[in-house]
């Protein structure tokens, strides 16, 4: 992969929880919910709980053999979801920083948008409180495969038609570097929640940024605003 120069990048999508605002889901308690239906189900042995939330609903709906049963425990597992999501989103804000940000990356010509793993209600609940900047955006309502699925990346940059080597993935998980090395993108780590620094450097992020601000700043300074 060449280096980052920022110069090349016409595009930053960005994740949304972590990232952009400070949600503080408890996903602990999602993914209890999760289990919770698949027990109902009797569906709960031999799934591993340290897997992601959403794995663990994939691996369910894969035990289910009829499209209607698939339907109605996603639905289920979905409204214990999104019943934790939408508590923390209703009173989430967006980090400092962060629409001027935004907003900066639009004024110098860069496309913006943003991919995420939670519900389109939950984010929209926190953009219609705080407006932020954007062109795309793609929660795992309006995707088939989620990041770190690259498909999730791939189909932002369709839509705002801009190649993978010309974009920027931004996010506060490993999942996020995951993600762009899986697109041919290049990739930024925020230190905004739980990943460290030296975590980044080993899944290789070739940038290392303290939020999203210093981000912004590496991609604008020098550029001239439309």
């Amino acid at each position: 992969m060449k280096q980052l120069d920022p110069t090349t990048i016409r595009a930053a999508i960005f994740d949304f929880d972590g990232t952009l605002a400070e949600t503080n889901i408890d996903f602990a308690r999602m993914r209890a919910g999760v289990l919770d239906v698949a027990e109902r189900w009797a569906l709960r042995d031999g799934l591993d709980d340290r897997r992601y939330i959403l794995e663990i609903l994939d691996e369910v709906l894969a035990r289910l053999p009829e499209v209607a049963d698939r339907e109605r425990f996603r639905t289920e597992a979905e409204e214990a979801m999104q019943l934790v999501e939408l508590e923390a989103t209703s009173v989430a804000l967006p980090f400092p920083g962060v629409p001027e940000g935004l907003q900066c990356l639009l004024d110098h010509g860069i496309r913006v948008g943003i991919i995420t793993r939670n519900c389109q209600a939950g984010v929209r609940s926190v953009i219609e409180r705080h407006p932020l900047p954007h062109e795309v955006l793609l929660t795992r309502d309006d995707v088939e495969l989620v990041k770190p699925d690259p498909s999730h990346l791939h189909r932002a940059l369709e839509l705002l038609e801009i190649p993978a080597g010309e974009a920027l993935m931004v996010g506060d998980h490993p999942t996020d570097i995951e993600t762009a090395r899986g697109a041919g993108s290049f990739a930024a780590g925020v230190l905004t929640a739980k990943t460290t620094r030296e975590q980044f450097e080993e899944i290789g992020a070739d940038l290392i940024a303290a939020d999203v601000p210093e981000v912004v700043r590496f991609l604008c300074d020098g550029r001239v605003r439309e």
